[in-house]
């Protein structure tokens, strides 16, 4: 298999949305099983509080940004490992 920067740029792209998606699963049952209640995603709604909204989104986005360098740094570590072609700001 030729491992071409291209390879690298669509396997990573794909790899960041899969890994975000699912910390945002997580961060959302564990939001549910710590409160009780379902995860403020609207500030708009009756149900949740401006401040628990806002809490939320800080930790999805933290909870999500860890886990995406995690995954790229060793997906990186791995690409060079198989002599694949890293892009330029990699290297």
């Amino acid at each position: 298999m030729n491992l071409t920067k291209n390879k690298f740029t669509i396997l990573s792209a794909v790899l960041s949305i899969g890994v975000a998606a699912l910390a945002k699963a997580a961060v959302d049952n564990r939001y549910k099983a710590i409160t009780g209640e379902p995860a403020p995603k609207n500030p708009e709604s009756d149900e949740a509080t401006f401040g628990r909204v806002v809490l939320y989104t800080a930790i999805t986005a933290a909870v999500g940004i860890s886990a995406k360098m995690l995954v790229r740094k060793y997906f990186t570590k791995q690409w060079k490992k198989m002599d694949g072609d890293l892009p330029k700001h990699l290297r």
